[in-house]
């Protein structure tokens, strides 16, 4: 106290020798100084509460839910249900409808499949019936167009402009063909035993300009598979049949290929997880060998995560890996769940089955662990972490984690 009764006399001892225009010219000073040293302080302790809400906020564990909204649907027992650019399909043998949080309708089709199937891509989705030959394109406003393939469809997909691939059987040949939202034939490749192998998989990159196709074949007596990517922009124009880049792997086969987004595509094997980077022609940059057999892949826009059932050792617990898109293990965790599902965020994971849920970031710190207060089919996460979708076959609910 009495230091700075020192200074206060010592500063108005100063101010009386000065001018009155120097005098004024410190007072100016003097108030700067002033009203700097009020905002440095400010801010300092805007930062340290910053800080003090964002730890808190990280290390946060959610344990319940507050439900939001909460609509009835009475949908039938042979209902799926597919996540949908942050909303929901529901699809059948009689067709498909696509609805909000709040239950409002999106869109809606009606058709007769035996054995449909989904493939989406942001707000574009592809519907089609195994061993048919029609597939629906459609996107946020509804139906675009209707696809006649002629050939029996094994397997398609969708980019987020509305292209579609499709893989048609023939007798001798399999053919890939690549068509417009609207139903036009844009590209055509041919595929045999012989040449090429069999396309197990297919994936186009979210443009539409890209296609990664996963070859298996029988060479000198054993199986071989290739991952293949051709681009149908300017760049591929310049090369055969569009191939731009591919690699074999003897004695494995890989069953599984996707682009994560316009540039990034992984593929997995027989022990084996490679990914590949490129914006006009994909290379290989990362081969990671598998100890354990794989029991399922999920994938996110920038995550790969591989879940493997538990061993001896492991107890009652099963494993999950998650790769960043450089193909680099970012989170390895145990976890009792038995899950049916995983979805995956920016952020993090989130496990669960119809009644149990655990989410994860990516640090492994848990975010919640919780009990579904009824048995639920589908878990949507938003862009905020702590509000989700639930969807079963009575309710869709809006749900806030608390």
């Amino acid at each position: 106290m009495f230091k700075k009764l020192s200074e206060k006399f010592r500063s108005q001892a100063e101010e009386k020798t000065l001018s009155d225009q120097d005098r004024f010219k410190w007072r100016i000073k003097r108030n700067r100084q002033l009203k700097l040293i009020r905002f440095v302080s400010i801010l300092l302790l805007a930062v340290f509460v910053g800080i003090i809400l964002y730890v808190s906020y990280v290390n946060r564990e959610y344990t319940d839910y507050e439900i939001l909204t909460d609509n009835d649907r009475r949908d039938a027992e042979d209902a799926m249900y597919e996540p949908y650019d942050g909303n929901v399909i529901k699809y059948s043998r009689d067709g498909a409808e696509a609805f909000d949080s709040n239950n409002n309708a999106i869109w809606n089709i009606t058709f007769e499949m035996q054995n449909p199937k989904i493939a989406t891509c942001k707000g574009y989705a592809a519907l089609g019936d195994f061993k048919g030959n029609r597939i629906y394109a459609i996107n946020s406003q509804g139906e675009v167009g209707q696809i006649d393939t002629k050939l029996p469809v094994s397997s398609f997909c969708i980019s987020s402009q509305g292209v579609v691939a499709a893989v048609l059987e023939d007798e001798d040949v399999t053919k890939i063909n690549l068509y417009s939202a609207a139903g036009e034939l844009l590209a055509q490749m041919k595929c045999t035993m012989a040449k090429s192998g069999y396309p197990a998989d297919i994936s186009l990159s979210p443009d539409g300009m890209k296609l990664c196709v996963s070859y298996v074949r029988v060479d000198a007596g054993s199986l071989k598979s290739s991952v293949a990517f051709y681009n149908f922009g300017e760049v591929g124009q310049n090369e055969i049949d569009n191939y731009v880049s591919g690699y074999d792997y003897p004695d494995v086969i890989i069953p599984k290929v996707k682009f994560l987004n316009n540039d990034t595509a992984f593929a997995v094997g027989d022990g084996r997880l490679i990914f590949y980077k490129g914006s006009q022609k994909p290379v290989s940059i990362q081969d990671v060998f598998l100890t354990d057999r794989v029991q399922s892949v999920y994938y996110g826009a920038k995550n790969v995560v591989l879940t493997y059932k538990a061993t001896s050792d492991e107890g009652d617990s099963g494993r999950i890996d998650v790769y960043d898109d450089t193909g680099k293990v970012i989170l390895t965790e145990q976890t009792p769940v038995e899950y049916t599902d995983i979805a995956v965020k920016n952020d993090g994971i989130i496990v669960y089955n119809d009644k149990n849920c655990e989410m994860y970031d990516y640090s492994g710190r848990m975010k919640f662990k919780g009990d579904f207060r009824e048995a639920m089919r589908l878990v949507i996460p938003s862009k905020s972490s702590i509000r989700w979708t639930l969807v079963n076959r009575d309710t869709v609910q809006g749900v806030r984690l608390n």
